[in-house]
């Protein structure tokens, strides 16, 4: 019996996971039937002509506008002002105030003209609220306060590089303003009052000005617009100042931004602005100095001498590096042989600038820090008294006007090297130096160390004319003279070439110099005519070939 059912032929029945791929299939045939019907009865569109396709070459002007913008649904509505209203009622007024400035507008439309300045007027309202309030605010308005601080604020920055145009230049360049600047300024001007008002209540205003709220500040400052940098600046020093939880983390973003503009991406609009921010703080340092604090100067603020930019922020970050040095001394030597191997060879304006702040440098350095400095220093400032750029050797020149670094060379332990190593370049220059100015500059310097000490002047200046003397006779020599090389490579290889007495060695090679001496072999060769001779004087001949042999032939041979 099971075996006959086993036989029977039983309708094979599927499992549900294949019949939903079964009709998953039929669904996806039918598609793409009912699309190749659709392409047959639909003509295809025209090629857009090549005349509207954009290009590289062609440049483009970038947005203003620095976020993408939704169009609100309608206008807003005007709210009272605080005036019209109790005085119980103004916290409520102030929170639906600032719910309100949350709506965001784009400036390069001109509609909602009339919302844009409902807002604007609602800002307004708001700054004079805080400046008038002498009560502390509730914590639900500060939420509401520094959610719409970010909602205005931060933002996505419009890239640095136009995809159609050319690289921004900070220095060349006019600097593109945010649009929308009218709302952002109140923006600012409300958070900076608010942190200042005395009701400021820090223990509840961290819970939102918080790390993230710091880094994305920080963003910030690479705008393009100068207006927003110098309120973020302010802003920036503010919070370093209310919130001391934050203070260390402010220092390692700042590292970190700084270390990225110098190593990755050589380009930031906000260094010069932060640098500002960081030399207040670094005035408020404590001596003696942590080792956080120095291994920042060293790492940190040191190699933003490389990037091309430095002449934007160089006024900012030399100052940063002179309180470095207030604070303490030692750290001038690390500083200044840093900055001379850094050295730019190749740009001239760089040179001025890097000569600038070695004057500024040089006014917070003692005589024992100097010392161990003067001798790379005294070199590199030679060099640039010798430059063909007239910038250059002039910048290095007017350094003796400072009476401090005048007052550190001429001391008796600075003084004779200091001479000895610019008296050369100095006298050059005044003789030969293609501006006048420098010429004139130059002569001045030296009149400069004549009056320090000129005994001194007097000693340098007879060893420079001797050398000058001698290095002039050495040239003649060498014109007029066989050099002392030549000479005793020639003797060295006559000596060689001159066989000893002990060491005779058989040549290979018989030189005139080595023939054997034989009396019949001298005989011979004396004896020699002409043929014409033999034949027309042969009696004669004979005669005197027989005198000849009997004359020229050894004792020896004769006796034999």
């Amino acid at each position: 019996m099971k075996n006959e059912t086993q036989n029977l032929n039983v309708p094979h029945i599927g499992t549900p996971g294949n019949q939903q791929q079964q009709q998953h299939n039929q669904q996806q045939q039918q598609q793409q039937q009912h699309q190749l019907q659709q392409q047959q009865q639909v003509p295809l569109s025209p090629q857009t002509p090549m005349a509207e396709i954009p290009f590289k070459g062609i440049p483009l002007r970038k947005s203003a506008s620095s976020r993408f913008h939704e169009k609100p649904q309608g206008e807003l509505q005007k709210i009272p002002g605080f005036d019209e209203v109790n005085p119980e009622e103004r916290p409520s007024l102030f929170l639906m105030k600032l719910k309100q400035c949350c709506y965001l507008f784009d400036f390069s439309d001109d509609s909602f003209h009339t919302s844009k300045t409902i807002k604007q007027e609602a800002l307004l309202q708001c700054v004079q609220f805080l400046l008038s309030n002498d009560k502390s605010l509730h914590e639900s308005l500060y939420k509401a306060l520094f959610e719409m601080v970010s909602t205005n604020l931060f933002r996505p920055l419009p890239p640095r590089i136009n995809p159609y145009g050319v690289m921004y230049d900070p220095e060349e360049d006019e600097p593109i303003l945010e649009a929308a600047w009218p709302h952002i300024q109140i923006v600012y001007e409300l958070l900076l009052r608010f942190i200042d008002s005395p009701s400021f209540n820090t223990f509840v205003a961290k819970n939102y000005v918080d790390e993230k709220f710091v880094l994305q500040m920080l963003d910030l400052f690479d705008s393009e617009d100068p207006r927003e940098r110098d309120y973020l600046k302010t802003t920036l020093h503010r919070i370093y100042g209310k919130f001391l939880n934050l203070r260390g983390f402010i220092r390692t973003a700042i590292r970190d931004l700084f270390c990225t503009f110098v190593y990755e991406s050589q380009q930031h609009n906000g260094i010069s602005e932060i640098l500002e921010v960081l030399g207040s703080i670094i005035n408020g340092f404590v001596v003696p100095l942590k080792d956080e604090h120095r291994q920042f100067l060293i790492k940190v603020l040191v190699p933003l001498h490389k990037p091309k930019s430095y002449s934007i922020y160089c006024s900012h970050l030399g100052y940063c590096m002179s309180q470095f040095i207030e604070k303490d001394p030692s750290l001038a030597e690390v500083v200044f042989k840093s900055i001379l191997r850094m050295w730019p060879l190749g740009n001239s304006q760089k040179e001025v600038l890097f000569l600038s702040e070695i004057e500024d440098l040089l006014n917070s350095v003692n005589e024992q820090t100097f010392y161990k400095i003067r001798l790379p220093l005294f070199r590199q400032i030679s060099k640039c008294f010798q430059s063909e750029h007239f910038q250059v050797a002039e910048r290095a020149l007017y350094l003796w006007s400072k009476d401090h670094i005048v007052y550190l060379i001429a001391s008796k332990e600075h003084f004779p090297l200091a001479l000895d190593i610019f008296y050369k370049p100095l006298y050059e220059n005044s003789n030969n130096h293609w501006n006048k100015s420098i010429r004139s500059l130059s002569l001045s310097s030296l009149k400069l160390f004549m009056e320090i000490d000129i005994d001194q002047f007097n000693k340098v200046s007879e060893q420079y004319k001797q050398s000058k003397k001698n290095i002039q006779q050495a040239q003649l020599k060498k014109q007029y003279s066989v050099p002392e090389n030549i000479i005793s490579k020639q003797i060295s290889s006559k000596q060689e070439e001159t066989p000893t007495s002990n060491e005779k060695q058989p040549s290979m090679i018989r030189r005139k110099s080595l023939l054997p001496v034989d009396p019949s072999t001298i005989a011979a060769l004396s004896s020699h005519r002409s043929l014409e001779d033999i034949i027309s004087n042969k009696d004669d001949d004979d005669k005197e070939s027989n005198e000849s042999d009997s004359h020229f032939v050894p004792e020896a041979m004769m006796k034999g």
